[in-house]
């Protein structure tokens, strides 16, 4: 399956990932962390996402919150993030956020399964 990737501006991340996160609450994910002196590390497996949000100080920081039950939230804090990406089916779906902080490290918010919003019926609800 081929996949497009567009950067989303600095300016809109605050907007995108604000409807990004209507579209897409409850939906499972995975959180991956890929550090240059750590490799490939898991953070989240299947987990409901609740949402995702961006802080713009001095150091862009994203806040990824999913929800390990009703009552267990987990929330990732993506600290100097420097560029954001949007991978996207041939479809147009969403598959993944990557995002990138200064030092390189990136942590990639990916969807269980890729498919378009309209096509989603009956989504479970925390």
């Amino acid at each position: 399956m081929s996949m497009q990737t567009d950067e989303i501006p600095r300016r809109d991340w605050v907007a995108y990932l604000t409807a990004f996160s209507a579209i897409h609450q409850g939906w499972l994910v995975s959180l991956e962390l890929l550090a240059p002196e750590l490799g490939v590390q898991s953070e989240v497996l299947n987990a409901p996402l609740l949402g995702v949000s961006a802080e713009l100080r001095d150091d862009g920081v994203v806040i990824v919150t999913v929800a390990r039950s009703p009552r267990e939230h987990i929330t990732h804090f993506v600290p100097d993030v420097a560029h954001i990406w949007v991978e996207r089916t041939e479809e147009g779906a969403d598959a993944a956020l990557c995002f990138q902080s200064v030092d390189g490290t990136k942590t990639i918010l990916r969807f269980r399964a890729a498919v378009l919003p309209e096509t989603v019926d009956g989504l479970a609800r925390l």
